[in-house]
């Protein structure tokens, strides 16, 4: 299982890389755990029927999430979409992929479907429970109950739940002007985060379920923040649209031919480059995936001599932008990340945050900025020159997608 930052990936299912977060394991455990401790306390059950019941349910709830995540990325592909990847942290999920690019309805369409797959999981639930007594019917009634609850809540219009991305698609599809979409959004955000925190704090007058009252304050933080900085965002995108990736992007990184082994592109281009991934180039020069020490380590370790396109990831896992994107649309694909820059299949360039923040120091603030062949990481910058500061953030934060 190895590290991406906080996440983990566990596995790669149809091209699509499946992350947990490190919060999804504290959640995941403290799931089991109260589970655990109401069939001992409440329903009287041996420890060890218990643990494995609750283990049963932890299961069958974070696959639940996982399928309102699946459907996400389902209806992205279908869509013809890219999909980077899939990660559960604590409040749920998040399905990396550029909906908008479809216009208002691929939008709407994309974050419709999860909630959409959790009220029909409810349904299966339910279903279960009649068809089973015991413990079994009481998990599945549990089950049924978590996620009609979750369906409605992640419905909920307030950005940037699966509710909220409606609403944006929705306004943007009325009016035709996705700025003020955002901003109808943002304020939904406002307005469901307000009501949402308000409940936790009746719940903690209550002390009827602190639990339940810490999360629903933990998403309504989220929600508030969210929509608060939505006037930011727009303002930040008003700017970034005046630039193309083609007038930011820096200089294309060295390419791996992919029929050369693995040992070779070993020697020649991934020892000494640890977290490193070089786009991988078939014989017509077009990229097909990305190669690194991590991928190619899964084949090479048993056959060194195996091609480079055995070891390689596919490119729907790395961020791909074309010249003529505008940099609004290119900064929140990347989320963060670095992207390949390709025309036609074939690699002109790489895009970064860093490049992001030198064009827009050198044209929106009209300030001189370090260039890539002159910035060297942790050196300070030459006589004259002023490093580049962060730009505001522009990123779509992540979905706190409650299935």
């Amino acid at each position: 299982m190895g590290g991406t930052g906080k996440r983990w990936k566990i596995a790669t299912v149809r091209g699509i890389p499946l992350y947990v977060s490190t919060s999804w394991f504290v959640i995941a455990a403290i799931y089991v755990w109260l589970r655990y401790t109401f069939y001992t306390t409440r329903a009287g059950v041996e420890p060890s029927e218990a643990l494995m019941i609750s283990v049963l349910a932890a299961a069958l709830f974070f696959g639940s999430v996982l399928l309102h995540e699946s459907a996400h990325a389902v209806m992205a592909r279908g869509l013809d979409l890219p999909v980077s990847g899939i990660t559960l942290v604590f409040w749920g999920g998040a399905t990396e992929t550029k909906a908008s690019a479809r216009g208002p309805l691929g939008e709407f369409l994309v974050a419709f479907v999860g909630p959409a797959t959790t009220l029909a999981l409810a349904g299966a639930f339910w279903v279960g429970e009649q068809l089973t007594n015991g413990l079994v019917a009481e998990t599945m009634a549990s089950l049924a109950y978590l996620s009609l609850i979750f369906a409605a809540f992640n419905a909920l219009p307030g950005f940037p739940l699966d509710g909220g991305r409606m609403l944006l698609a929705a306004v943007w599809g009325l009016t035709g002007d996705r700025r003020t979409a955002m901003r109808v959004a943002g304020l939904g955000g406002i307005v469901v985060g307000v009501a949402v925190g308000a409940v936790a704090v009746w719940l903690i007058g209550a002390r009827d379920d602190v639990g339940t009252a810490v999360f629903f304050g933990y998403v309504a933080a989220i929600l508030i923040g969210a929509g608060r900085g939505m006037d930011r965002r727009i303002a930040v995108r008003d700017q970034l649209v005046k630039g193309l990736v083609a007038d930011a992007m820096r200089p294309p990184p060295p390419t791996v031919p992919a029929d050369i082994t693995l040992v070779q592109a070993l020697d020649d281009y991934l020892r000494g480059a640890d977290g490193q991934a070089f786009p991988v180039i078939d014989a017509a020069g077009r990229v097909t995936g990305t190669v690194s020490i991590e991928s190619a380590r899964r084949v090479g370790a048993r056959d060194p001599l195996r091609p480079v396109r055995e070891g390689m990831r596919t490119l729907n896992q790395t961020p791909v932008l074309a010249p003529d994107e505008t940099l609004d649309d290119a900064v929140e694909w990347l989320g963060g990340r670095e992207g390949l820059v390709l025309r036609d299949g074939v690699l002109v360039g790489a895009l970064g945050p860093d490049d992001v923040e030198r064009w827009y120091g050198r044209v929106i603030e009209g300030r001189p900025t370090t260039t890539p062949s002159l910035a060297v990481p942790g050196a300070a910058p030459p006589p004259g020159v002023v490093a580049p500061r962060s730009i505001p953030p522009n990123r779509v934060p992540p979905r706190p997608d409650l299935p």
